[in-house]
C-alpha cells in the first residue's frame, strides 16, 4: 500500500483500489487531489501487475465535487486551470487501457458525479444521492458532461444540469448513470468483485475494448476501428489458445 496526502492506493490480486481520502472535506477535489489522481492513474496504467482499477471515497461518500473553499480563494486563472486538470483526470479514467470502476456510496455531487460517470462501470448503493448543483450556486459543470450524456442521453443530462433535482440510486440506475446497484454498504465490495473478474480477462483484449469506446466513431468508421482492433489482438497468445481449441474439435 502507498499513501499520498489526498489519495490512498492499494493493489491486491491485480486490482488497484484508489480511495479519495479527504473525509474532512467530503472527499472534495482539491488541486493536490487532482494532480495525485493524474499521476496515480498514469502509474497504474503502466504497471503490468494491475489489470483493473476501482475508484471510491473514504467514509461518508464518494466525492462532493470541487473543493469550493479552495476555489473561493483562488484566482480566476487558477480556477480555470484546476477545472481543466479535473477534466483531464476524468478523461484518463476512460482512456487508459485498464478497466475502471467507480464504487459510489453516500453521495456523488457535482464533479463527483461526472468523475464517477467517466469510469467504465459505476457500482452504487441504492441510498447514494446524485446531483449537479453548480447552476444553482452561480457556476456551471466545467467538465465530464460528455461522459454523463453518453450514459443517460442529452435531455436527462440537461435536466440534471439545472441542478433542481437530486437523483436517488434507483433512478440513477434506471437512467443508466449507474450500471450495478449494490446491496446497502457494499458498493466497494461489489466493485472489487467485478474488478477481479475483469482482471482475469486477457489484458490486450480489455485494452481493445477500452480503446474502441474511448473514440467517438460511428457507421463505417466504427467498423474500421473494430476491425483494426480485432487484427491487433487476434494474433495474441489468448487468441491463439482459443483457435487451437477450436482446431482440435
Amino acid at each position: 500500500m502507498s499513501d499520498t496526502k489526498s489519495i490512498v492506493v492499494a493493489v491486491s490480486g491485480g486490482v488497484a483500489l484508489l480511495t479519495l481520502d479527504r473525509p474532512q472535506r467530503r472527499n472534495a477535489m482539491s488541486r493536490a487531489l487532482v494532480d495525485e489522481l493524474i499521476v496515480g492513474l498514469s502509474r497504474l496504467n503502466s504497471d503490468p501487475t494491475v489489470r483493473a482499477i476501482v475508484l471510491t471515497g473514504r467514509e461518508a461518500g464518494f466525492c462532493a465535487g470541487s473543493d469550493l473553499v479552495e476555489l473561493a480563494s483562488a484566482t480566476h486563472e487558477d480556477r480555470i486551470s484546476f477545472e481543466a486538470a479535473s477534466g483531464r483526470a476524468a478523461r484518463m479514467l476512460g482512456q487508459i487501457s485498464k478497466p475502471t470502476i467507480a464504487a459510489v456510496h453516500g453521495f456523488a455531487i457535482g464533479g463527483g458525479l461526472t468523475l464517477a460517470a467517466s469510469c467504465d462501470l459505476v457500482v452504487a448503493e441504492p441510498a447514494a444521492k446524485w446531483s449537479l448543483p453548480e447552476t444553482a450556486i452561480g457556476l456551471f459543470p466545467a467538465w465530464g458532461l460528455n461522459a454523463v450524456e453518453a450514459r443517460i442521453g442529452r435531455p436527462a443530462t440537461r435536466r440534471l444540469c439545472w441542478g433542481v433535482n437530486t437523483l436517488g440510486g434507483e433512478e440513477a440506475y434506471r437512467l443508466g448513470l449507474v450500471d450495478i446497484l449494490a446491496p446497502p454498504t457494499q458498493a466497494t465490495d461489489a466493485a472489487m468483485s467485478f474488478a477481479r473478474q475483469l482482471a482475469a480477462l486477457p489484458a490486450d483484449q480489455c485494452a481493445a475494448v477500452k480503446e474502441y469506446f474511448s473514440v467517438d466513431a460511428s457507421g463505417e468508421a466504427a467498423d474500421v476501428l473494430a476491425n483494426r482492433l480485432f487484427a491487433r489482438v487476434s494474433s495474441s497468445g489468448a487468441a491463439e489458445a482459443s483457435f487451437a481449441r477450436f482446431r482440435a474439435r
